[in-house]
């Protein structure tokens, strides 16, 4: 099978890619900058090309059977709204339209759980639309876009990853130092519920997809066995980094009302956001967990790694590459 993967270089893109590489598949890997000699265990094809231009790369579609969409931009402060649109809603209507053309067999879509909102446990595919920022509205707007557009014409997979971690994410090795460290603290109840995922987890749920007709035209939620709540993550990964975990709960009003002192302050004097901020609060605050039936029914997902043994990996990882 030939594979085109855009974010290749990136978290779960690195990992897919791997992997399809091990079950020897063809890949053709869409980056902004140029891959690294040794970066992958086997030669891949590069295309240079940033997402905003990506109907430049339509030649790279030559022959390929199916599409893996991983690339986006991710919500960080400053950004325009405009950005979000370009990047994740415009590029990948682009890339579909040119897949189409192309005659690729199937579109992969990654999209995000919050799409349906950052409050709910156990939340189904067909909760309502009711992204909470700019990075989950695009989201939202591609996942319309290609069921409006494309349903009956090329055969799309949307995939919402849950809460991802592992080795090589280099996001959470910050908190994982402030827990060792005693710097972390806990401010709210730690009672609400989470779904952290390990990677190869939602790896294994892309690959169940691949050129699969019980996965077109559909949307699956990709998460872990089970939930657990705020609190038992970060006491997870405080107990495996040696460290305890500081629980202080003033409550959600008052986490509120000092993290966004510290997040305009932040904003005010350095043009960056805070070390906390509100998203921070409520990503720890609120429910927020997806139900994986269908996906362990039609795809025969079954997610593998619990929590103990993903932190220690992610730890594992960080620990060996210089994070902690």
């Amino acid at each position: 099978m030939r594979i085109l993967v855009t974010g290749a270089t990136g978290f779960i893109g690195s990992h897919f890619v791997e992997r399809a590489l091990a079950e020897g598949h063809d890949v053709v890997c869409v980056t902004r900058k140029a891959i690294a000699d040794g970066a992958f265990s086997k030669p891949v094809q590069n295309i240079i090309c940033d997402l905003q231009n990506i109907e430049n790369a339509g030649s790279a579609m030559e022959g390929i059977d199916v599409v893996v969409h991983l690339a986006a931009q991710l919500g960080h402060y400053g950004i325009p709204y405009e950005y979000y649109y370009n990047v994740n809603y415009q590029a990948t209507m682009k890339l579909a339209e040119a897949a189409l053309r192309h005659g690729v067999k199937q579109f992969i879509y990654c999209s995000a759980p919050f799409v349906t909102g950052l409050e709910g446990r156990n939340v189904g595919e067909d909760a309502p639309y009711a992204p909470p920022n700019p990075y989950a509205e695009t989201k939202a707007l591609a996942e319309q876009g290609l069921i409006k557009e494309y349903k009956g014409r090329l055969p799309y997979t949307i995939l919402r990853p849950s809460f991802v971690y592992g080795a090589g994410d280099v996001r959470r090795t910050a908190l994982y130092r402030n827990i060792k460290r005693g710097t972390f603290v806990l401010t709210t109840s730690g009672k609400t519920y989470m779904q952290p995922t390990y990677v190869s987890d939602i790896v294994d749920g892309f690959m169940l997809c691949l050129l699969n007709p019980a996965a077109y035209d559909q949307i699956f939620n990709l998460g872990a066995e089970k939930d657990c709540t705020s609190k038992e993550y970060l006491s997870c990964i405080a107990r495996n980094v040696g460290s305890r975990l500081i629980h202080i709960n003033i409550g959600y009003g008052p986490s509120v009302f000092l993290a966004n002192i510290v997040d305009g302050t932040c904003k005010a004097l350095f043009k960056k956001a805070g070390f906390v901020n509100k998203g921070r609060i409520d990503f720890l605050s609120r429910d927020h967990s997806s139900d994986i039936t269908k996906a362990k029914r039609v795809l025969g997902y079954v997610p593998k790694i619990d929590l103990e043994t993903g932190i220690k990996l992610a730890l594992d990882w960080s620990k060996e590459n210089g994070y902690l």
